[in-house]
């Protein structure tokens, strides 16, 4: 009996492992998705087509492809936090997949905690590759404006060619956008826990 009450102890403890195991699973799950593929499609889609804004001057046409991009990817996580954990647990009910895993030694919290840690981790992963999108976009126009400068100030004088590709490279790229980031993700995950905890009544 003593073994057996050693055994049954081990594993109720927490253990990292048998989280790890349901996040990967519930990331594989969650990554077969095609809404998540066309959610990420439409929202890269976006943040491309906001790199040819014409008729502006630098600094507007910078700020829309910033508020364009980033509106984008607030809403593209937003969904997807919403829309995957939503499915999660009624999904496992539906596949009896919840009764298989609960009927082992598995407590719910590390169940759920699991579920959650997976859908944080492709929400991670979306929010990395958007960003590196929106950067990426944002760099390319910021040297595609810096070449125009140079050929249209090519006899201006050397202080004030300076001057205009400082302000040029001020409006483009700052520290600034990437708080900016950190803020969509995580209000993505605060809707991916409540969605959860509300998922689970």
């Amino acid at each position: 009996m003593s073994n057996e009450t050693a055994t049954m102890a081990r594993h109720r403890a927490f253990s990292f492992f048998r989280i790890r195991a349901i996040t990967v699973n519930t990331l594989t799950e969650l990554t077969r998705l095609k809404v998540f593929y066309v959610l990420l499609v439409f929202a890269l889609l976006l943040i491309g087509s906001s790199m040819f804004v014409a008729q502006f001057t630098f600094q507007q046409e910078f700020q829309i492809l910033k508020d364009v991009s980033l509106g984008a990817m607030s809403i593209f996580t937003s969904l997807l936090a919403i829309v995957a954990t939503a499915r999660l647990i009624p999904q496992d009910i539906e596949d009896r997949t919840v009764y298989t895993i609960l009927a082992k030694p598995v407590p719910r919290f590390e169940y759920l905690l699991g579920k959650i840690a997976g859908v944080l981790l492709l929400l991670a992963i979306s929010t990395l590759v958007m960003g590196a999108a929106f950067l990426l976009v944002l760099y390319m126009r910021e040297q595609a404006v810096l070449h125009a400068t140079l050929q249209h100030m090519s006899g201006a004088p050397r202080e004030q060619v300076d001057d205009a590709l400082r302000a040029i490279r001020s409006s483009a790229l700052n520290i600034d956008i990437f708080p900016g980031i950190v803020i969509i993700y995580l209000k993505a995950c605060l809707l991916a826990a409540l969605t959860l905890f509300v998922s689970t009544f």
